[in-house]
C-alpha cells in the first residue's frame, strides 16, 4: 500500500479573498493563477503579537487587539469551513510601548519557535526590533508603525500604514493654507516623532515657509516646565519677527502631551494669537476631551488635527459595531489595521501553505494587492509599506457643555488638496 497523500487544495488568492471578505458589498476580486499544491500546514499555527497594550500606545493597542480578536475568530471559522486542517493562534505579548521590552518579547517568542509576529503599533517598538528580526529571518507585520526611517528594501518588516511623508505634507498644507509663514514643532524624541517632524519640515519648506528648531523632548519625561518655558521664549521671538497671525505650532505627541499642555497653560497660550495645528497622535483619543485644560486649549484655539482614515464599506461598519461592543468605542484606522493584520497574515499563510517566514513574505505582495480589508485597499510599495491613505481633519468642540471630537474636513494624499465640510460632524 502506497504512502498517504495529503489532500490538495486550489490556492487562488484572489478567489479565496473574495470568499472570505465578500461581506462588504462591491468588493472586487482580481483574477489570479490557479496552482495545485500539497497542503503543509496542520494543527495549531502560532503567530506572535507584540504591541504596546499599556504605556503610550495603550489607546491604540486596546482597539487593535479588539479587532484582531474579531478577525481571528473569523479566520478560524473560515479555516474550519474549508477543512484547511489548521487553525491560527495569537500569542500576545505587551511591550508596554517600550522598545527594549518589545525586543525582549520578540526574543521570547523566537525562543519558542515563533517566526511570524504581527502587532507593532509604534515606530519606536518596531525600529528597536527590526535588526534582530532581519538577522533571524523573523517576519514582522506592523499595523501602526509609520516612521520614514523604517522604509527599507528587502527587510523582514511589512507595514499596513504608509510612511509619515503623507502626514508631513498634510500638516504643511494645513499651515500654508492658514497663512502661516513660521512653523514651530514640539515633538517626542523617538523614531515616529523625528519622522513626522522631518517630513513636515521638508514639506513646509518646499511650500516657501520657514521652520524653527523647536523643542525635542524626552519620551520618558514626567514634567515639562523647562520645555514650556523654552517654548514660550521661541513663540515670543517669532511673534516679534513675523507677527502672531503668521506664526503656527504643532505638537507630535502621545498621552504625555497632556503634561506639556498643563505646563504651557501657565503662559496663557490662547492669548498669543498664533495658529494651532496638530499631528495624528492625539486625534480621537479620550485623554484630550476628558482633560479639561487640554480640551479647552484645543477647542478655544481652533486647533485642526489630521489622522489617516479608512475607506467606507459595509464590512467596516460591521467591524466597528463589534469593536464598540467589546471595548465601548469605535476604532480608528490604526485599530482597524489590527483586524487587517490578522487576515493578511492568515491569507499569506494559506497561500504559502508552510510556516516559513520567507515563503509567507513572498506571498504578502499578492495579498496586499487583492485584499481590500476593513481599512480599504492600498497596494504595497517597494519597501513593503502601504502606498497611501487620505486624512480626516478633526477639531475639539464644546457641545452643550461637553467636549467632543468633530470632523471638519479631509485631505487627499493623491492631490494634496484640503476640503472642508459644510458643518462639523460629531465623531465621538
Amino acid at each position: 500500500m502506497g504512502r498517504k497523500i495529503k489532500p490538495t487544495v486550489l490556492l487562488v488568492i484572489g478567489i479565496v479573498i473574495g470568499i472570505i471578505v465578500g461581506f462588504g458589498a462591491g468588493w472586487g476580486v482580481k483574477p489570479a493563477e490557479v496552482k495545485e499544491v500539497e497542503v503543509g500546514l496542520t494543527g495549531e499555527v502560532e503567530v506572535g503579537w507584540v504591541d504596546g497594550l499599556t504605556g503610550g500606545n495603550a489607546f491604540w493597542g486596546e482597539q487593535a487587539m479588539a479587532t484582531a480578536e474579531i478577525a481571528l475568530e473569523e479566520v478560524n471559522q473560515y479555516l474550519d469551513d474549508i477543512d484547511a486542517g489548521w487553525t491560527m493562534k495569537l500569542v500576545v505579548e505587551d511591550s508596554e510601548t517600550k522598545p527594549d521590552i518589545a525586543l525582549e518579547k520578540l526574543k521570547s517568542l523566537h525562543a519558542r519557535g515563533i517566526t511570524i509576529v504581527a502587532g507593532w503599533g509604534t515606530s519606536g517598538d518596531t525600529k528597536g526590533s527590526m535588526p534582530y528580526a532581519d538577522a533571524n529571518k523573523i517576519l514582522l507585520i506592523s499595523y501602526g508603525a509609520t516612521s520614514m526611517a523604517l522604509a527599507i528594501k528587502d527587510d523582514y518588516t511589512y507595514r499596513l500604514m504608509p510612511t509619515d511623508l503623507a502626514q508631513g505634507k498634510c500638516i504643511a498644507r494645513l499651515a500654508y493654507e492658514q497663512g502661516i509663514e513660521y512653523l514651530i514643532p514640539v515633538w517626542r524624541a523617538d523614531s515616529w516623532g523625528d519622522s513626522v517632524e522631518e517630513a513636515t519640515n521638508t514639506a513646509f519648506t518646499n511650500l516657501g515657509g520657514k521652520v524653527d528648531g523647536g523643542i525635542r523632548y524626552d519620551v520618558a519625561a514626567i514634567e515639562f516646565g523647562a520645555e514650556a518655558f523654552a517654548f514660550n521664549d521661541i513663540v515670543q521671538d517669532a511673534i516679534a519677527t513675523y507677527g502672531a497671525d503668521k506664526v503656527g505650532w504643532y505638537p507630535i505627541c502621545f498621552e504625555e502631551g497632556k503634561l506639556f499642555y498643563d505646563a504651557l497653560a501657565a503662559y496663557d497660550p490662547l492669548d498669543w494669537g498664533i495658529k494651532w495645528i496638530g499631528s495624528d497622535g492625539p486625534v480621537l483619543v479620550d485623554w484630550v476631551v476628558e482633560t479639561p485644560i487640554v480640551a479647552e486649549l484645543f477647542s478655544e484655539s481652533g486647533c485642526i488635527l489630521p489622522s489617516k482614515i479608512p475607506t467606507p464599506s459595509g464590512k467596516l461598519l460591521e467591524v466597528q459595531e463589534m469593536t464598540k461592543a467589546k471595548i465601548g468605542r469605535y476604532a480608528d484606522l490604526y485599530g482597524l489595521n489590527g483586524y487587517d493584520a490578522v487576515w493578511i497574515t492568515a491569507l499569506a499563510l494559506l497561500g504559502a501553505d508552510k510556516y516559513d517566514p520567507d515563503i509567507v513574505k513572498a506571498a504578502l505582495p499578492h495579498v496586499y494587492d487583492t485584499y481590500p480589508g476593513v481599512g480599504g485597499w492600498s497596494p504595497m510599495d517597494e519597501y513593503g509599506d502601504r502606498v497611501g491613505r487620505n486624512f480626516g481633519l478633526y477639531e475639539v468642540a464644546e457641545i452643550e457643555g461637553v467636549y467632543k471630537w468633530v470632523k471638519v474636513g479631509e485631505y487627499d494624499f493623491g492631490t494634496e488638496a484640503i476640503t472642508y465640510l459644510p458643518e462639523p460632524v460629531v465623531v465621538f
